[in-house]
């Protein structure tokens, strides 16, 4: 029996956190209304803000300015950088 290969395409949404003070004045709203959990904006040690994405008590997002959450079919969550997202998956129009 010889081997084969299998691929597996897994369709995923993701938005792109802009920062704050966002350059889209709605972005933040675009967030929350794309993750459904709890958000927070916090300042990191070097002074740059990071979004907190609070899905409960012990498991929390945090996302850099630049950087994705991506949302798989079954509702979970996840942080990628640009790189990282665009390496596993490429972008449907």
């Amino acid at each position: 029996m010889s081997v084969k290969s299998y691929q597996k395409i897994i369709t995923v949404q993701a938005i792109q956190f802009q920062g704050y003070p966002p350059s889209d004045p709605l972005h933040m709203n675009e967030v929350m209304s794309f993750v459904q959990v709890p958000i927070t904006l916090e300042m990191s040690p070097t002074g740059v803000i990071q979004l907190r994405v609070i899905i409960s008590q012990y498991l929390v997002l945090v996302v850099p300015a630049g950087d994705y959450i991506v949302r798989d079919a079954t509702g979970k969550l996840s942080h990628m950088n640009k790189a990282d997202l665009e390496a596993e998956y490429t972008l449907v129009k």
